[in-house]
């Protein structure tokens, strides 16, 4: 009699189970399938600069800017306005051909990427070099015949660079990531380079005597000595090199804009010829020295 009981209660509990089972899949399949997504579900909507990147209006121009005073100044920091001398003139040329400026903030290298790929349609304060020929198209003529470069040390440790040749004394000299300074210097493997990404590393740097000497371009280096006040602790080498060095601005092969290159090239050239460049360059070459 036990016996049968037993059987008969898991008999019962094996139909209860089963109902639950069944009961379980019907409502599982009309309340746990998933249904179509709504629009806003089934759309990933990009971020506004994304969307300027990856399709810019016809009548924006994206700038690639990085620190250089005084030819883009607060490119280093978001929160200030940008300014300068290469600033200044890609407004005008903006301006003239009835363009909307955006500023892209990059690092050096990260500018010549963006060149490359499209991202940004216009670089400044660049020198001609093959392997950048290959993806920028250069203007005719430069907008900086020659851009001075020197040394830079630290008075405390009298240093004494009379002649190129006496920057092998350094262990190690601190240099922008990617950018060309002169022939001699770029392809001289003897001297001891060390790379950053942003040449306003190199004056904390040579403070700190992580690096015994820093090279760097005349006038961005007398803007960040004066803003700065670095005078009374560093010193410019007395070797200068002055060698004709053409600067230009370039326009991305892959550019939206790249189809309007001779525009933006014969506004350079009368910009050029109407002196307004040369003015101003002397501007701020005059407030910084």
């Amino acid at each position: 009699m036990v016996k049968m009981s037993a059987l008969t209660t898991w008999k019962a509990s094996l139909v209860h189970l089963s109902l639950i089972f069944t009961f379980g899949l019907f409502f599982c399949q009309s309340a746990c399938t998933p249904g179509p997504l709504s629009a806003a579900e089934n759309s990933i909507t990009p971020s506004p600069a994304a969307r300027a990147l990856a399709s810019p209006a016809p009548d924006v121009l994206r700038y690639a800017v990085f620190p250089a005073p005084p030819y883009m100044i607060g490119a280093d920091d978001d929160a200030s306005s940008l300014g300068g001398i290469d600033v200044e003139i890609m407004q005008e040329i903006a301006r003239r051909m009835q363009l909307k400026v955006e500023f892209i903030k990059c690092t050096w290298a990260r500018c010549l990427e963006l060149m490359q790929s499209g991202e940004a349609d216009l670089l400044s304060s660049a020198y001609k070099k093959p392997e950048r020929e290959a993806y920028m198209a250069y203007f005719d003529q430069p907008y900086l015949d020659q851009l001075p470069i020197a040394f830079y040390t630290l008075k405390s440790r009298h240093y004494l660079v009379q002649k190129y040749e006496d920057i092998y004394q350094f262990n190690n000299i601190g240099v922008l990531h990617d950018a060309s300074y002169f022939d001699l210097f770029d392809q001289d493997t003897r001297a001891k380079k060390f790379e950053v990404p942003s040449q306003d590393q190199l004056f904390p740097m040579l403070l700190a005597g992580r690096i015994d000497a820093m090279a760097g371009y005349v006038p961005t280096e007398n803007y960040r000595l004066d803003t700065g006040g670095y005078r009374s602790q560093i010193e410019r080498s007395v070797y200068i090199y002055q060698e004709q060095a053409p600067v230009f601005m370039t326009v991305s092969k892959a550019s939206h804009l790249a189809a309007r290159f001779k525009e933006l090239n014969q506004v350079n050239n009368q910009l050029l010829a109407d002196g307004s460049i040369a003015r101003v360059i002397k501007a701020y070459y005059e407030k910084y020295q």
